[in-house]
């Protein structure tokens, strides 16, 4: 299933994500609620144009014919220049007598304390004569302003403190702005002007009375008087935060110690995936490769063009790590941090891509770059938790490497190449590879039915000749019970990818006589731009029926998959899902690796649902194909998971539909259809005796219209410290 899409990738992505950092070590998680999956990281193109954006934007102040805000093609910004669906938001006030206060917020629960990052492009429109300003502040009304002053300056300070001048502003042109804002409450304000070589027009740093601001709203408003007239126009929005911040706080349990999870036999990894790393670095995040190519259809590859996108969804933005680090630091930090965020989720290690012979591949370099981001982690690994273990799964190439003697049996010469490779020996001897109790190092590989089982023997012959003892872990894709026989002897552990939908999965019954340990996959979906095809999860239903799976049957171990193939399903902190299948995994690690159920003990409501109902046609594009799989048909639900200390009352609230259900305490699945030709915002809650206990809307509108279309499960969280409440 998971084709060698390696080959398809192009210079552009390795070399533009080559480099990436990570936040800060160390901390606490901050009040409860404190999360970064609610800031905004907008485009604004998925949107038609002549609208507003959907909630969780809203407008302010009072428009007319004469003052108008909506996305236009004009509006998009040039760091971006999407020439295909670009768009951004145009302000047009050409009423003297109106258009004072108004403009757009965005509300969103505070972002854990640490560095935190804003970032966006404007341009004024020629002659404009308005006073404008973004504003960054907590519920209080406290923080940071960027004023743009109607001479053509922009100016930066505290809210009703004193403003500090960066640079004047030329009509009609492109700036970025990029703010930073230490843990201390330092904000450095950059500004990069579009036509500028070297982009740098100005800078300054403002420092906040506060250093400690729970901040939850941004906003972009009209702020002199009724008379000014004149236009802006704004794009390219995006917020970052502590991503690895402690998530205890947030749970609907409480988390045994680590020591108790590693304990256990059972252990659960994660299948990272280096070709998408969190594109965390150094540099200015609101102008990486994840806010202006993968998501641009003015980039597109070619076998995605249909899709308008590369990714539909990307890891969740980190703000910029400090300056003057080597690249090899920045890569390593970066990896740490990932580190940290399997360990906090209760995971053993990760599954990790190598290539053992890169000369095999027509991208060379940027097999190399996947090597070198590998090798990162696993040293990342080392410095971080020695006992978080890597599994390295090592391909050989789609054809033997060149060069081979003519004379030769190629098969003979290929498996020599690949086991005596200077990359093989060298993730082997790492220190962090796991190895088993009597010290055998473990092998796999992705697609291992690739080659026949003779293929992979003289291998580990070879390797074992050279005092390297292997346990060979194959991954297999659905073969049958007769073809995996034939890799028995072989594969001391054996791996199923899994379905992706809900049906009845039996791996472990069947992988269970031919091999020592069985792993379970567990897949939240499957969505694929290169493609245009899906499956169908049906919401959570097939990441918990996995889950389940390997629970009942007594899997010895999981293989999450994956943590970060964003062409094909992730589940690592991203945009469009957040937390919520970080935070559920935890719970499920837990159950799989302790035998029990985590107790209950505070009230989460998790939902999930697409942006659209599968029968809206879209602007451009091509509609979709379900991937049949069991008898699961498409479905157009939205769900309510829900984990209850005790019984309560659950509604979706859909348009004008409401749909209810009596929970007991535990995990509840409640869905109501989506009306198709509707555009709404799912609201959700939980109530006992009558009265609200949480409530709140979906992050994500299901649109009427959209430019591309778009199957992808979004989900998101909601607690009871939930700061969106309903106006």
């Amino acid at each position: 299933m998971r084709a060698l899409r390696y080959l398809a990738l192009g210079a552009a992505l390795s070399l533009c994500l080559a480099s990436v950092g990570c936040g800060p070590q160390g901390g606490s998680s901050g009040p409860a609620g404190f999360s970064t999956e609610q800031l905004p990281v907008e485009r604004f193109d998925l949107y038609p144009a002549g609208s507003l954006p959907p909630y969780p934007w809203q407008p302010e102040g009072k428009f007319s014919d004469l003052v108008r805000m909506d996305l236009r093609p004009e509006g998009e910004s040039q760091f971006i220049a999407n020439s295909v669906t670009g768009k951004g938001l145009v302000m047009e006030d050409r009423d003297t007598a109106a258009g004072a206060g108004c403009g757009i917020a965005y509300t969103f629960a505070p972002p854990p304390p640490g560095p935190l990052y804003l970032g966006f492009d404007f341009r004024n429109a020629a002659g404009s004569a308005l006073d404008w300003e973004c504003r960054l502040s907590d519920s209080a009304g406290k923080g940071l302003r960027l004023h743009i002053a109607p001479g053509g300056e922009l100016q930066a300070g505290e809210v009703g403190g004193p403003l500090k001048s960066l640079a004047s502003i030329k009509a009609g042109t492109w700036y970025h702005v990029a703010v930073r804002i230490s843990g201390a409450g330092d904000a450095t304000v950059a500004l990069t002007e579009s036509t500028k070589p070297g982009g740098a027009a100005g800078s300054a740093t403002i420092s906040l009375s506060d250093n400690d601001l729970a901040f939850t709203r941004l906003s972009f408003l009209n702020i002199g008087s009724q008379e000014q007239t004149g236009g802006w126009a704004l794009d390219n929005v995006l917020m970052a935060g502590r991503v690895d911040a402690p998530r205890e706080a947030l749970l609907p349990f409480k988390q045994a110690p680590l020591s108790e999870l590693r304990a256990s036999p059972r252990k659960v990894y994660a299948y990272y995936y280096e070709i998408y790393p969190s594109g965390y670095s150094d540099k200015d995040p609101g102008l990486a490769p994840y806010t202006k190519k993968l998501f641009n259809p003015s980039v597109t590859p070619a076998d995605r063009v249909k899709s308008g996108t590369e990714l539909l969804y990307r890891p969740l933005p980190r703000p910029p790590m400090e300056a003057g680090l080597s690249a090899d630091e920045v890569l390593l930090r970066a990896m740490e941090e990932e580190v940290r965020l399997g360990i906090q989720m209760g995971l053993d290690g990760f599954l990790l891509d190598f290539f053992a012979l890169p000369e095999s591949y027509p991208d060379v370099d940027n097999i190399r770059e996947y090597n070198r981001r590998s090798f990162a982690l696993m040293d990342a690994a080392a410095r971080v938790d020695p006992g978080f273990k890597i599994i390295p799964a090592i391909y050989a190439g789609p054809k033997p490497p060149p060069g081979l003697p003519p004379d030769q049996d190629v098969e003979a010469a290929w498996t020599a190449a690949y086991a005596d490779s200077p990359i093989v020996r060298k993730i082997l001897a790492h220190p962090q590879v796991l190895r088993t109790e009597d010290g055998r190092v473990y092998l796999s590989k992705w697609g291992t039915e690739m080659y026949p089982a003779v293929w992979w023997q003289r291998v580990i012959d070879r390797l074992t000749a050279d005092g390297i003892p292997v346990a060979f872990l194959g991954q297999f894709n659905g073969l049958s019970t007769a073809r995996l026989q034939t890799y028995s002897s072989l594969c001391y552990a054996m791996a199923d990818w899994g379905p992706r939908t809900p049906k009845d999965y039996r791996w472990v019954e069947k992988a269970r006589p031919l091999t020592t340990k069985v792993v379970s996959p567990v897949a939240f979906q499957d969505v694929r731009t290169r493609e245009r095809v899906y499956w169908e999860a049906w919401g959570s239903e097939a990441f918990r029926n996995m889950w389940q799976s390997a629970i009942r049957d007594g899997a010895d171990w999981v293989f999450i998959t994956t943590w970060s193939d964003y062409s094909e399903q992730a589940q690592a902190p991203s945009t469009a899902i957040g937390f919520a299948l970080y935070d559920l995994n935890a719970y499920y690690i837990q159950w799989f690796k302790l035998g029990a159920p985590p107790v209950i003990d505070r009230d989460v409501l998790y939902y999930f649902h697409r942006i659209q109902h599968t029968d809206t046609a879209s602007l451009r594009g091509e509609p979709w194909k379900l991937i049949p799989e069991g008898t699961m048909t498409t479905r157009n639900d939205i769900e309510l998971l829900a984990f209850l200390k005790e019984p309560g009352e659950l509604r979706i609230q859909a348009g004008n539909e409401i749909r209810s259900e009596m929970a007991g305490a535990g995990i509840t699945s409640l869905k109501a259809p989506v009306p198709p030709g509707v555009a709404l915002t799912p609201v959700f809650s939980l109530l006992r005796n009558g009265h609200p206990v949480i409530e709140g809307r979906s992050r994500y509108a299901i649109l009427d219209r959209l430019e591309y279309p778009n199957l992808l499960y979004h989900a998101g969280i909601l607690t009871n410290d939930e700061p969106l409440q309903l106006p």
